[in-house]
């Protein structure tokens, strides 16, 4: 199995163990922000409606799913992804402080506030500038009216105190 499929089975496994199996959407979200804080796992993003998203993730997830390393239960709260007992033990990859630190922060935001989170980042990255203001704009460019002024302004302060963003 690839580097990247095992990092994607040691993320689950260590969101779990924190805080229960994840929902697909928080999983897309929790390894963005893992990539963004410096692990090269290899997943490309776009913006997609709810946020940063990867296609590739989401084809590694079915893939591992396909090899039984993985399960996907459909529940009213999401499509919530668990490994399964063929899975081996754990990792000790040097990558594994990050997707630690990551998962310590923000693996009990809700999949709403994840994709805030990950949104003002995606903003964030891809703006000549990094004013707070500019961010702003481009997270209600992205999202419409879906969160508040308040809700942003106070993503970006989460994001700048976790060292993903130097605001000018």
């Amino acid at each position: 199995m690839s580097k990247t499929l095992n990092s994607v089975v040691e993320i689950v496994g260590r969101i779990t163990a924190e805080n229960g199996p994840p929902c697909k959407k928080s999983l897309q979200k929790i390894v963005y922000l893992i990539e963004q804080k410096g692990a090269k796992l290899g997943f490309e993003y776009g913006i997609h409606f709810y946020g940063p998203y990867s296609a590739a993730l989401d084809y590694s997830i079915q893939q591992l799913c396909s090899n039984g390393l993985l399960k996907i239960e459909y529940t009213d709260g999401g499509h919530i992804i668990s490994k399964t007992e063929k899975t081996s033990g754990g990792s000790k990859a040097d990558y594994l402080k990050i997707v630690d630190n990551v998962i310590e922060e923000f693996a009990k935001d809700t999949p709403s506030d994840l994709e805030l989170l990950s949104t003002a980042l995606y903003a964030a990255k891809n703006l000549d500038s990094i004013e707070k203001e500019d961010i702003i704009a481009g997270v209600e460019k992205i999202k419409g009216s879906k969160y508040s002024k308040e809700q942003i302004n106070a993503a970006i302060d989460r994001l700048t105190e976790n060292q993903f963003i130097a605001l000018n």
